[in-house]
């Protein structure tokens, strides 16, 4: 079913009844049916995500460039959602031999857990933005951005696929019609993937976001001063301008001048604002998806028999893969541009077809 138990269910015996049949048909069906809806689900609004992204250049400016890279990793991942759906479906891997179950689950931990390595490198980019706002307008680059981008996908690639592949190869172990990674029967081994994939992550995630929010908190709590006693400020400008430029040491400059024009040496305020809600958005719902199936590990690492029920593992499974169709909504709440070029190529995409 998942990659990291890509066998959907767990080996049952058969009971050769009309009963057991019936309840198979019926599981079976919900299995196609539901992973389908989720797949069509994905794969549609990451696609107008990356068309809106394509459509309207505001939106690709340095911070969505690491948004971008998200989408297109859920999105890629929706289309190898239906294999698993169909793994699903028969309750065996479709895949032919052990050599492409193993490459196709490689390929399938890359791309999942690549968004997790996105959304540090984001929280990453934006802690530095806060405690160094100067320094990180001055430096950062589209160029850097894609740089970064791309040692994320390498780093994901050499770690995770070498994790679902070498040891199978190694240990010559096979995966059976169920496609058994080989970590997957060992209830010790099974934990290490999602302490990897979740609590490391988030744990990082958490304490950079914890950082990035406290430090806007205090600057947005001197702004506030600011503002208390603008008026005291202007009413003694007359003097502060005979004594030589005083109000200006008082106020932190913003911007420089450059040919008789300011060029800004930091984001401007928005900016701000929006790239902390969204990954704010994108956390919670990182949260939300992956914490259920971690903890459900946890349990079954710990004593197997506590989770007797392949539905079980079932559930919060898929819940994770619904994380790839949260986040484009992530960005559709907390970003009012990108929200209307949405609706515009639902509403109207003849308009940006001339355009």
């Amino acid at each position: 079913m998942y990659a990291d138990g890509n066998a959907t269910d767990f080996p049952e015996e058969p009971t050769g009844t009309a009963a057991a049949e019936t309840d198979d048909e019926r599981r079976g069906l919900y299995a196609l049916l539901l992973p389908l809806l989720l797949v069509v689900l994905i794969i549609t609004t990451n696609g107008l995500s990356l068309a809106a992204f394509a459509v309207e250049k505001r939106l690709r400016g340095y911070n969505n460039y690491f948004i971008i890279n998200l989408t297109i990793s859920d999105f890629l991942f929706g289309f190898l959602l239906i294999v698993t759906a169909i793994h699903s479906l028969l309750s065996r891997s479709p895949l032919p031999n052990n050599i492409g179950c193993r490459l196709f689950y490689g390929a399938f931990f890359v791309i999942q857990n690549v968004s997790n390595l996105i959304v540090i490198a984001i929280c990453i980019d934006r802690h530095r933005a806060t405690y160094d706002p100067i320094g990180h307008f001055t430096t950062r680059s589209k160029r850097k951005a894609i740089y970064a981008n791309a040692a994320v996908w390498v780093v994901s690639f050499l770690f995770w696929f070498s994790f679902a592949t070498i040891p199978d190869f190694v240990l010559d172990y096979n995966n059976g019609p169920s496609c058994f990674l080989w970590y997957y029967l060992n209830p010790i081994a099974h934990i290490v993937p999602f302490f990897t994939r979740f609590i490391i992550p988030f744990v990082v995630i958490l304490i950079l976001y914890v950082r990035i929010f406290t430090k806007i908190m205090k600057t947005s709590g001197r702004k506030h001063i600011d503002k208390e006693f603008g008026g005291d400020l202007k009413q003694s400008s007359g003097q502060a301008n005979s004594d030589g430029d005083g109000d200006k040491k008082q106020r932190p400059q913003s911007t420089a001048e450059s040919g008789g024009q300011k060029v800004a040496k930091r984001e401007s305020e928005s900016e701000v604002r929006r790239a902390t809600k969204t990954l704010l958005f994108i956390i919670i719902a990182f949260f939300i998806t992956w914490c259920p199936i971690s903890i459900v590990s946890v349990i079954y690492s710990i004593e197997p028999a506590l989770v007797p029920s392949s539905w079980i593992h079932l559930v919060p499974g898929w819940l994770v893969y619904v994380n790839s169709l949260l986040n484009p909504i992530c960005y559709v709440v907390s970003q009012p541009l990108f929200r209307k070029t949405v609706f515009g190529l639902i509403c109207h995409p003849t308009r940006y077809c001339r355009g």
